[in-house]
């Protein structure tokens, strides 16, 4: 959906716009003007009864038996009556708008993950204009939330902000937005899983002890890339090892093509090896590139995102992968991005309370023991660091460790807000009292609003199995001191791939070296990084101290990386504003 102008506004209802979908109310007024995607990649259809008119775009799954289901007014009847019943009983990716022409409210539902990204903006006129593209509805030259900007410099995250432009709002994760005839639009959460087994669901247990994580990955893959062949990114690790066996599984390994990506600079991260053994033990074609632009090297263009994102310190690597992979322009690429924070890759202390939470003293005694084996500290640390995950509200609570880069003035009115879906679930008392369980929510919601920003290498689009409602939801009910051991962190994942296979790889521990690239980065564009971080929107703010950044940068580019966290976040931020601040016609938008 390109733009909808929902409750168009006087100046808008006799406005042409061509092509669009005109839902209307009983006077026979435009209740809504939308818009679909020119390119049609996402298939969309559109009706009207006596009491209802609807637009439904994408695809839409049965929870039970992944049976796809026909867009129609049973379907657009099921959201306006009670959009929590509809998360419920389906999912894929989809974008819902139902107008009730009785009651004169008009109703938006999404995919509650967040792969079908919806902004909207409310004007001075009544009007409320939606759109999947914050570039569709924002000003030539907006204005930028502060807050936001600040909170990403500081934490790593915009916390409960939705969007970093000034006046354009992101629908939240799990929400629904409800328009009225008169007022401002509402949300309310409609996504509520169960955070437990359930009794009657054997593949509930199944996933749990890992029998069933792969055919539960096979089926959300098979569902996201429908009847397009696929390209996978495959490093060999646990994650994009999982997706090429579910591919296997399904029979599609023979119009799938795995690649793996290298900077031949850095053979210390060079991985390619396990990646060619898993594509043939799976009988995969296989294609290594080597992409030798660095960290922070110039790109030719930047994309206009919604909030910044560390990615665009890889640019100009990503514009040379996405040149690489126009070969495959008909296939879907598919990403293992999500399986870390699902499956804890780095297990936390709050495992320990949510075992005894459940009454498993015997697991809760040797979670504690094997967390102070696997970070090598003492008990007591593990313990004391468990309570302290009781109020943890951001993914990354080290992001926002003391640094001597910025100044008062970054950290001004900084409020500790979060993702209102998190607020939502983190308020009820059984999750409150398990800080395992609310680091993997933290970490799981971050990982979904990375699908808003994540850079697009496939002209079909970019597919994340791990972070499909079914496969999120079965990990949320897996309790999460079974997740890990004194040595092994995503066992029920790793020990499913390895029945399945027996590729050693699957319990290799050394990742290589990935530092080196963002420090050879920096030492090969000193001159750009220097520009982008100091002569900027936050050094004009006053948020840092321009010597302090300065001094950083050269330390990075001589290997000492302390304050490497936030000169990429004070990148990123200033990358941002410069997508938004020059030419239009010179940057490409981040693709819905």
């Amino acid at each position: 959906m390109r733009i909808a102008r929902l409750r168009p506004g006087p100046a808008e209802r006799h406005v042409p716009l061509p092509g669009a979908v005109v839902l209307r109310a009983l006077d026979g007024q435009p209740a809504a003007r939308i818009c679909p995607e020119p390119s049609g990649e996402r298939q969309h259809t559109s009706g009207q009864s006596e009491l209802l008119a609807w637009y439904v775009s994408g695809h839409v799954f049965r929870k039970e038996d992944g049976q796809e289901v026909a867009p129609g007014l049973e379907l657009a009847r099921t959201a306006i009556e009670s959009p929590e019943r509809f998360v419920e009983q389906f999912w894929g990716h989809y974008r819902v708008i139902v107008h009730d022409r009785w009651c004169a409210t008009t109703l938006v539902l999404c995919d509650p993950c967040g792969h079908c990204p919806t902004y909207y903006r409310f004007c001075r006129d009544g009007a409320v204009h939606v759109a999947a593209n914050p570039a569709s509805i924002a000003d030539a030259r907006p204005a930028f939330n502060s807050d936001a900007l600040k909170s990403f410099l500081v934490h790593g995250d915009i916390g409960g902000v939705q969007c970093a432009l000034h006046d354009v709002e992101r629908l939240p994760l799990g929400h629904a937005l409800w328009i009225p005839e008169r007022g401002a639009p509402k949300t309310r959460v409609v996504w509520w899983p169960s955070w437990q087994q359930r009794g009657d669901a054997n593949g509930a247990g199944e996933v749990a002890s890992g029998e069933g994580v792969l055919g539960l990955l096979r089926r959300s893959a098979e569902r996201c890339l429908g009847d397009k062949p696929a390209v996978l990114e495959l490093s060999g690790g646990v994650e994009s090892t999982s997706l090429a066996l579910a591919l296997a599984e399904s029979g599609r390994a023979g119009n799938c093509t795995a690649v793996n990506h290298r900077d031949p600079a850095l053979p210390s991260s060079d991985r390619s090896h396990h990646a060619d053994n898993v594509a043939r033990h799976v009988r995969m074609a296989f294609e290594r590139f080597d992409i030798e632009h660095g960290a922070f090297s110039p790109p030719a263009t930047i994309p206009r995102l919604a909030r910044p994102a560390l990615h665009v310190c890889m640019l100009a690597q990503l514009d040379a992968l996405r040149e690489r992979l126009t070969s495959y322009r008909d296939h879907r690429l598919v990403n293992g991005h999500g399986g870390n924070a699902i499956f804890l890759a780095s297990p936390p202390d709050g495992a320990l309370l949510d075992a005894f939470a459940d009454g498993q003293w015997r697991r809760g005694f040797g979670a504690w023991r094997d967390l102070a084996v696997m970070q090598r500290l003492p008990l007591w640390w593990v313990l004391q660091r468990a309570f302290v995950q009781l109020r943890q509200c951001h993914a990354d609570p080290l992001a926002a460790q003391a640094s001597d880069l910025l100044t008062a003035a970054a950290c001004d009115g900084l409020a500790e807000g979060t993702e209102p879906l998190a607020q939502a679930w983190l308020a009820q008392w059984p999750l409150r009292i398990r800080p395992g369980k609310r680091v993997q929510i933290l970490r799981t919601l971050g990982n979904l609003r990375d699908i808003e920003v994540h850079p697009s290498l496939a002209a079909s689009g970019t597919v994340f199995p791990f972070l499909t409602q079914p496969v999120i939801e079965a990990g949320f009910a897996m309790p999460t001191y079974r997740l890990f051991n004194a040595i092994y962190n995503r066992l029920p994942l790793r020990r499913a791939a390895y029945l399945a296979s027996g590729l050693p790889n699957l319990w290799q521990r050394d990742k290589g070296m990935t530092t080196g690239i963002v420090e050879a980065g920096v030492a090969a564009n000193l001159q750009h990084v220097e520009e982008v971080c100091l002569e900027g929107y936050c050094a004009a703010s006053g948020w840092i101290d321009r010597d302090a950044c300065r001094r950083a940068i050269g330390r990075i580019a001589h290997h000492h990386l302390e304050s490497t966290a936030t000169i990429r976040r004070l990148y990123a931020v200033e990358m941002f504003v410069r997508g938004w601040r020059e030419d239009a016609g010179q940057h490409r938008a981040a693709p819905a």
